[in-house]
């Protein structure tokens, strides 16, 4: 078969796409219950306690500033985890050189992971958001927006995780990078205080954390407004999406933690 094709095989793609989504849709409870109960209860603690906390942008509630944060900070976790523990279940399992025998194109295959876990970054997301329409409503000043900036922190996420699973031999490293890199990163990304307000040298972090634009992309999708200029948040989140995949990618057609397995 000539693998070169980008797309020669649409069934298989498929079929292993769907091995993706129903591989965690397996476990509702663990892989979107428990993150969604995660984000109610962030909503209960800040949101109900914090509710009359004052937010630098005129006209916008604490809750309604929160809502955008929860629902990228969902999409974050879940779209990185699904690649990331189906590469490496495979890896422990002793299962992974498989994946060079599918009849599908290396193209095929990275998007079958990567669009895996962006639709699940992107239900929970979702359902975040909908859990939170009992405290602020169902307004959305874009809607389309916001699910294209859900759907673009998945993929980006989904693409690092991918990432991760390749290179990373086991779930401790795993779960090491989400807990010490990609959370403290989360946390201060804008998505429960407004970045202008870190003291110090800690509000410089902005420069160089990637997770903020992608918040403020959402947030501004939400309530029409957010810290910083919109459109170099933009075109800063389409830059993530391209080269995160593109680094997926690369090291996929490497075979880095295929091959060498």
């Amino acid at each position: 078969m000539k693998k070169n094709i980008i797309f020669y095989n649409r069934i298989g793609f498929i079929t292993l796409f769907n091995r993706e989504i129903h591989r965690f849709m397996k476990v509702p409870v663990q892989t979107v219950l428990a993150p969604l109960i995660s984000n109610i209860l962030y909503m209960l603690i800040f949101g109900v306690m914090l509710q009359t906390r004052e937010v630098g942008i005129d006209g916008i509630s604490y809750l309604n500033f929160l809502v955008p944060g929860l629902a990228t900070m969902g999409a974050i976790f879940a779209a990185f985890q699904n690649p990331a523990f189906s590469i490496i279940s495979q890896k422990f399992q002793n299962t992974i050189q498989d994946l060079n025998s599918y009849p599908i194109s290396i193209t095929e295959k990275i998007f079958a992971f990567v669009c895996g876990g962006m639709f699940r970054g992107v239900l929970v997301g979702t359902l975040t958001y909908v859990a939170t329409i009992f405290f602020v409503g169902y307004e959305v000043v874009h809607p389309l927006f916001f699910v294209l900036s859900l759907t673009a922190t998945s993929f980006v996420f989904a693409s690092v995780g991918l990432i991760a699973g390749l290179v990373l031999d086991n779930f401790e490293k795993m779960n090491f990078m989400l807990a010490i890199i990609i959370t403290p990163l989360t946390y201060l990304g804008g998505v429960f205080f407004e970045v202008s307000k870190l003291p110090g040298f800690l509000s410089s972090i902005i420069y160089i954390n990637p997770i903020f634009p992608l918040v403020n992309v959402c947030r501004y999708a939400y309530i029409g407004v957010c810290e910083g200029n919109i459109y170099l948040h933009v075109l800063f989140t389409i830059a993530l999406v391209v080269s995160s995949f593109l680094v997926a990618a690369y090291i996929f057609k490497k075979g880095i933690g295929i091959k060498t397995v």
